[in-house]
Order: C-alpha cells, then sequence, then structure tokens
C-alpha cells in the first residue's frame, strides 16, 4: 500500500467513524426545544379543558407520574384512571401550569421541563389554591416528543382559600 492509498483508507475510516457517532447529524437545539414547548402546551390545554384522551396523547405507554402525596402509579392506563380521577371530580375546578424551563439534551432524544402549577378546588367555604412545582420529562419517540415521567408537589401542606377579591 503506497502513502497515497494508506491516506485515502484513513479518510473513509474517519468518516466512517464520523458517521457512526452522528457527527454528520446536527441536532437543532432551539427547533427541539420549540416543538417540547407546543407539546406541552397542548398538554396544558387538555388538562385544562379537562380532556383525558387528549392529555394521554401526549404521554409515552411505559410513563410514571409521581404525585403529591400519592404513591408513583406507571404505564397509560393507570395515568389514564387518575386523569379521569381528578376531571371527574366535582370538587376540582380546574388546573394550570406555566413552564419556566426548557433543556434539551445534546442527543436530542430526551429533554426536561420544569414550572409551576395551579389546581383550583371547591369547597363548601369557597374556592381552595392549590400552588405547587412540577419536574416532566420528556423523551423523543418515533419523531415526536411524549411525557416519560411527571412530578409535582405542592408548596403548601393544604391548599389555601383562593382570594378573588382584588
Amino acid at each position: 500500500m503506497n502513502k497515497s492509498q494508506f491516506q485515502l483508507s484513513c479518510l473513509i475510516v474517519a468518516l466512517a467513524i464520523m458517521g457512526a457517532t452522528g457527527c454528520t447529524n446536527r441536532i437543532d437545539i432551539a427547533k427541539e426545544t420549540d416543538a417540547v414547548r407546543a407539546r406541552s402546551e397542548g398538554l396544558v390545554a387538555a388538562e385544562s379543558a379537562k380532556d383525558t384522551q387528549g392529555a394521554i396523547a401526549f404521554w409515552a405507554e411505559d410513563a410514571i407520574m409521581q404525585p403529591a402525596g400519592s404513591p408513583q402509579i406507571q404505564g397509560i392506563k393507570a395515568i389514564t384512571d387518575l386523569y379521569q380521577q381528578f376531571f371527574e371530580n366535582k370538587a376540582f375546578k380546574g388546573i394550570s401550569g406555566t413552564i419556566s424551563n426548557i433543556t434539551v439534551s445534546q442527543s436530542g432524544d430526551l429533554a426536561y421541563e420544569y414550572g409551576v402549577n395551579r389546581m383550583v378546588w371547591t369547597s363548601p367555604k369557597g374556592d381552595l389554591l392549590d400552588m405547587g412545582k412540577y419536574l416532566l420529562v420528556w423523551k423523543k419517540v418515533k419523531d415526536n416528543w411524549y411525557v416519560a415521567a411527571l412530578a409535582f408537589t405542592s408548596d403548601a401542606p393544604a391548599p389555601v382559600p383562593l382570594n378573588t377579591s382584588k
């Protein structure tokens, strides 16, 4: 093997290694962040509308949820059941969330999001507010983002009366 053949062989090997390690496949982090944000906003819209099937469409089949004050649940069926319990509970008025941050991994297949959640419940003495925070993990499956895990907690030991006066 002469010098030029050796150099050509080295170039081919280097290009093959770069291709195998993803060096030629750059992830657009800003684009993926926007995609996660859009999915998150869609999930919040479905939850705000108390739309169980709409909300479940954003979840991975093997997802886990760690609700405040409750044991962890796993799988789409268990998460669907929990949504139905919330949405069918006459005392449950609604939920909303505000994204504080979204971070997408350099590999472009995992992301996490955290923010603030707000739940309102009715009671004989008036509406009660439960403010808290959440951590949501997203995974990319077949070019779309799905919730892989959610943990949420309350900021107070119990919901507090909602001040509706201005």
